[in-house]
């Protein structure tokens, strides 16, 4: 007989093939040779006089076990499909269906109460009753890589409504979104949506460019510059103000000239980069999940990666905006 798939009820573990196996000759359950030798003895000795037969045994906790993991699964209010208890968001569609949701999910049709049930800053019932993370769009939909959109709506977790429209007219169009939220505080929010590397990339040049501000903006150079233009504040009326400044730049030395220009570019390179970034983030968060779904389906248990992997994290953009806050800051505590 294959005794493959069958575990030995010593050490649990799975009977492959190549393993030495000893059958007991009273009911017939296979053991490791190590093991059976170990316990001197069948596990299952004291079943043996109760006509105990090993392969009938096997077959009843196989329904058990069956009848178990039926009575733990969750059925996706969105599309019926089958999720394992305890799933924060269904296999097949995406829908949330945890968080404490699922009971008020079977009985009405859609999620009330809880983390998913209430609407953006307290919308009402209205809201909810018609929520869909899906926004209309086919969960089985190939969106590039063999990742579907349901899996996509998985990973992303949070404003799903915004992003699979954003990264639907992204498939279909080639179209995006600027991005106000990525533009204002650009490397917090590429770090809290995951985005690691180009984040990162981000962080570097926008750190390495406030650095080099916050450090004129505290030298000699910048209180030289700041005097003159108090000066002609002081002279000048509203209509010769440029002209006074134009002026003002030009009585300080070329090296504190040369540090003003710098900062002042330095700026303006920020803020570039700040509108690049609230123009492309969609688009790099859209190529990012494909890439990150695709990668964790290779995985064994792929289902519950999507729900740990994705999502946000909250800690590391706190931690981003608090280094900005020091770096502009610190200084003047500092000086």
């Amino acid at each position: 007989m294959d005794y493959n798939k069958y575990d030995c009820p010593v050490c649990e573990r799975p009977l492959v093939e190549g393993d030495d196996i000893v059958v007991c000759p009273e009911c017939g359950a296979p053991h490791h040779r190590k093991c059976y030798e170990v316990e001197h003895r069948c596990a299952f000795e004291s079943q043996h006089g109760e006509n105990f037969d090993y392969e009938q045994y096997r077959k009843s906790q196989q329904s058990e076990d069956e009848a178990q993991n039926e009575a733990d699964a969750v059925t996706c209010p969105r599309c019926g499909a089958e999720c394992p208890k305890g799933s924060f968001y269904c296999n097949k569609c995406g829908f949330p269906i945890g968080m404490g949701n699922q009971q008020q999910a079977q009985n009405n049709g859609a999620p009330q109460g809880g983390f998913y049930g209430s609407g953006p800053f307290g919308a009402g019932a209205q809201f909810t009753q018609n929520f869909d993370p899906m926004v209309g769009i086919n969960p089985e939909e190939d969106w590039g890589d063999g990742v579907t959109a349901g899996e996509i709506s998985k990973y992303v977790q949070k404003n799903t409504l915004y992003f699979m429209r954003v990264f639907n007219n992204i498939k279909k169009f080639f179209k995006s979104r600027f991005n106000f939220v990525a533009f204002l505080i650009s490397v917090p929010y590429l770090m809290y949506r995951k985005m690691y590397k180009i984040g990162t990339i981000i962080a570097i040049i926008f750190f390495s460019l406030l650095i080099v501000e916050t450090l004129i903006a505290n030298s000699p150079a910048y209180v030289a510059f700041g005097n003159a233009v108090e000066q002609v504040s002081a002279q000048s009326t509203s209509l010769l103000y440029n002209a006074g400044m134009y002026d003002a730049f030009f009585s300080m030395s070329i090296e504190n000239q040369t540090a003003i220009g710098i900062m002042m570019l330095c700026s303006m390179a920020r803020f570039a980069l700040q509108i690049i970034v609230g123009a492309k983030a969609n688009k790099w968060y859209f190529k990012h999940c494909i890439n990150q779904v695709a990668q964790i389906k290779t995985q064994d248990n792929a289902q519950q990666a999507l729900e740990s992997s994705g999502g946000v994290n909250l800690a590391i953009a706190i931690s981003m905006y608090a280094i900005y806050i020091i770096i502009n800051f610190v200084p003047i505590f500092i000086g």
